[in-house]
């Protein structure tokens, strides 16, 4: 008798630790370091000859912390804000959320380098801030001259790009109307000039 409870009793010693060490287990496993990472991605857009790029901070910082972004450039501040990162966060990324800070480059001063800093806060508990800093170059020289030229035939192949959409679409109503026995012919409008599909008794038909 006392045997058996003697082996009862380790077995419920055994479970009690293996229950402990679950636990523990778990704890780790949901319970995450503090997190602050970032990441700088540039962009030559020159479609803005003036501003021709722009460079994203992607912050990935712990759910639920405060973040402090600073971006500063000859002396001057050009970005500053803060923001809640559960608030302001995309998406969710594993253990924290991703947050997306733009600053957009000039050619006022080529080859300008641009600073930042990035802190992270607990909003309430007593953990230390974290701070990453760095630096990132906006628009070179090169860039600034070549901007107004790249703009300039972006703009050229866009319109012929409109063009030929818009005589495709001419080509595509003329062929139904002449399906249908009408006649395309081009009216004046308060919008200009249009084409319309006239039926052979004169009125305007669908086609």
């Amino acid at each position: 008798m006392f045997g058996a409870s003697r082996t009862a009793s380790v077995v419920a010693l055994a479970l009690a630790g293996l229950l402990v060490l679950t636990a523990a287990a778990a704890a780790a496993e949901y319970t995450s370091p503090p997190l602050l990472e970032v990441t700088t991605i540039s962009h030559y857009e020159p479609e803005v000859p003036s501003e021709p790029g722009k460079t994203e901070l992607d912050i990935q910082a712990t759910l639920g912390w405060r973040v402090t972004v600073t971006v500063r450039a000859h002396g001057a501040t050009v970005l500053s804000g803060e923001s809640h990162i559960e608030e302001a966060g995309e998406f969710n990324s594993g253990p924290g959320v991703l947050h997306t800070s733009s600053v957009s480059w000039s050619c006022k001063q080529p080859g300008t380098v641009y600073g930042y800093e990035v802190t992270a806060a607990p909003e309430f508990s007593e953990e230390s801030p974290l701070t990453k800093s760095g630096s990132f170059a906006g628009a070179s020289r090169r860039q600034c001259h070549e901007a107004p030229r790249l703009a300039s035939q972006k703009h050229r192949e866009e319109v012929r790009r409109r063009r030929e959409e818009e005589l495709a679409r001419d080509r595509l109503y003329e062929a139904n109307c002449r399906k249908v026995g009408g006649k395309p012919v081009t009216i004046q409008t308060d919008g200009g000039p249009e084409i319309v599909c006239r039926s052979q008794t004169g009125g305007i038909v669908e086609a």
